[in-house]
């Protein structure tokens, strides 16, 4: 077999695919109300010639092409990371949801001796916001546990690292409690 996924979360999931001879791994994740395939290889990161191979052989691949109809990702709209087009462009960080950066400590944090102030809160907000903010709150934290995982991979860690599986496991943790959070808000 030259082509495997698992699914992580209802917005991420692992491919593995075999392009000559060799295994190459790759993230798919939905952000920004778009699919993007990132490549989660060292090798593939550092070589963006290499790179826009093997990601232009994996959009052709007809497993993969079934693989995104059964999960309703359109192929004509999933982004890549790495541009497929042959100009030098350097991978940037995609803007997070509402404008977010990727950091999640970028925020001036609240004073301890000061304490949350609930009724300015519900005032301000109803339900749908609360929930809102809870889910862009889990996706800063699971994105922030995904490039734990891309930092772990390119330090030759891998899915049979005990370490790596519990981080991935908190990122599929974090997808669950999303998907919870956005039935309650439905």
């Amino acid at each position: 077999m030259e082509f495997t996924y698992e699914i992580i979360s209802e917005s991420n999931i692992n491919v593995r695919y075999i392009y000559g001879g060799e295994w190459f791994t790759f993230n798919l994740f939905y952000r920004e109300q778009q699919w993007v395939l990132h490549p989660f290889d060292s090798s593939l990161i550092r070589n963006k010639d290499m790179s826009r191979l093997v990601i232009a052989d994996l959009l052709q691949h007809r497993p993969f092409q079934v693989m995104l109809a059964k999960e309703g990702i359109i192929l004509s709209e999933l982004n890549t990371s790495i541009p497929l087009g042959h100009q030098e462009a350097e991978y940037e960080e995609l803007p997070r949801l509402g404008g977010r950066s990727d950091r999640i400590f970028d925020e001036e944090p609240r004073p301890l001796d000061q304490p949350l102030d609930i009724e300015r809160l519900i005032e301000e907000n109803d339900l749908e916001d609360l929930i809102r903010f809870e889910v862009e709150l889990m996706e800063t934290r699971q994105n922030m546990y995904n490039q734990i995982l891309h930092r772990m991979f390119m330090a030759d860690l891998g899915p049979t690292d005990p370490e790596f599986q519990k981080i991935q496991q908190i990122v599929k943790a974090y997808g669950e409690a999303k998907t919870k959070l956005l039935g309650i808000g439905s």
